[in-house]
């Protein structure tokens, strides 16, 4: 008999034994016998109708077929190329292929929608970041509680950059301050959407600095680095991979990283917090699956996460792409969710009207 038929055999013998027991001495005669054939009944169909233990050992061979692997940004962006990297490492430490699903559109909570309405059988996992904590104080709707997915591990965390395009008339974070502040309220600048890391970040920044600027929020930095490139927007702000991307093409001009300092490949390009001490906007990327994955599989997954990072190829392209190594359990994503949540959201409501 295995563990799941011992735990059945003994709820079946504690119910036997409380249904014969006293408990229904108040209820004489045939109408005492009537009440425990009926509470019987009830309980072996409810037994029957409950879904059967999990045990770790039915997890041993998990995965057994491809894994879909949900990303909350369109194709072309800095989050897509870093999701596609992780993905392709995983597969190979999992033995199975992790297929991307990119799912954009409101700071990625269509993609936990998705997750939530998922089976947690371990096939469906989601790539968020950040942004996804502050879907309900700044969408109005009924969304998907990012904290009652289950966390399964840190990834990566990511800086943003300032680009412009190549018309512009600054070249570097000094003359796009003062040119901000010469023509005031002139000027737009797209994010990857309302209530990004992206979008928040640049708004401390112009808070701090006393500018006025238009926000255009797009479903992505794709769609962002596309209308940079060909000159329909004059500025915007990206993770710094799609930053990097962006900068290779002559048509745009990094102007200033987000990171608390310079990044190390891009030595030349100014961090905000040398115009503002203490100012950094970093996002943290990290996996989730859907609510009540059991420990078995999220363990697993877990390791398999922390082997991928581990890896000198996966290191050197997320070195490549300015994106920090994060790894932990999924008690450490858990709390760096909870504490996180707690940080942006009290940004985003000290902004106020600024981020609607």
């Amino acid at each position: 008999m295995n563990s799941a038929s011992r735990c059945f055999a003994v709820v079946i013998g504690a119910c036997r034994r409380w249904l014969n027991g006293s408990h229904l001495d108040l209820v004489a005669g045939a109408n005492a016998r009537s009440w425990r054939s009926r509470l019987w009944l009830g309980l072996m169909a409810a037994l029957l109708a409950a879904p059967p233990l999990a045990r770790a050992d039915d997890w041993a061979d998990y995965p057994q077929r491809p894994i879909k692997l949900l990303l909350g940004y369109p194709a072309g962006g800095g989050g897509d190329l870093l999701g596609r990297l992780f993905a392709a490492r995983l597969g190979k430490e999992l033995g199975q292929p992790v297929v991307v699903v990119n799912k954009p559109g409101v700071s990625g909570a269509l993609a936990a929608a998705e997750l939530a309405r998922t089976p947690a059988d371990g096939y469906t996992l989601y790539l968020a970041d950040t942004g996804i904590l502050l879907v309900s104080l700044l969408h109005e709707g009924n969304w998907t509680d990012p904290l009652q997915l289950t966390p399964v591990s840190p990834v990566a965390s990511l800086a943003f950059a300032w680009l412009a395009h190549a018309s512009f008339p600054a070249s570097n974070l000094r003359e796009l301050v003062l040119e901000l502040k010469a023509r005031p309220g002139q000027y737009s600048y797209a994010s990857p959407g309302v209530g990004t890391i992206a979008h928040l970040g640049a708004e401390l920044f112009s808070q701090s600095l006393g500018l006025e600027l238009l926000h255009i929020p797009y479903k992505g930095g794709g769609p962002i680095l596309a209308d940079l490139t060909s000159g329909q927007l004059q500025l915007g702000v990206l993770s710094l991979p799609a930053a990097i991307a962006a900068s290779r093409t002559q048509r745009v001009r990094l102007l200033a990283v987000t990171s608390a300092k310079r990044a190390p490949t891009l030595p030349e390009v100014p961090a905000v917090a040398e115009l503002l001490p203490r100012f950094q906007a970093v996002t943290q990327v990290f996996l989730l699956a859907p609510p009540g994955l059991p420990s078995a599989p999220v363990d697993k997954l877990n390791a398999a996460v922390a082997r991928a990072l581990e890896s000198p190829a996966l290191q050197a392209e997320f070195a490549a792409q300015s994106a920090g190594i994060q790894s932990g359990s999924p008690a450490e994503l858990s709390a760096l969710l909870r504490r996180e949540s707690r940080r942006w959201r009290a940004l985003a409501q000290s902004l106020g009207s600024r981020i609607d």
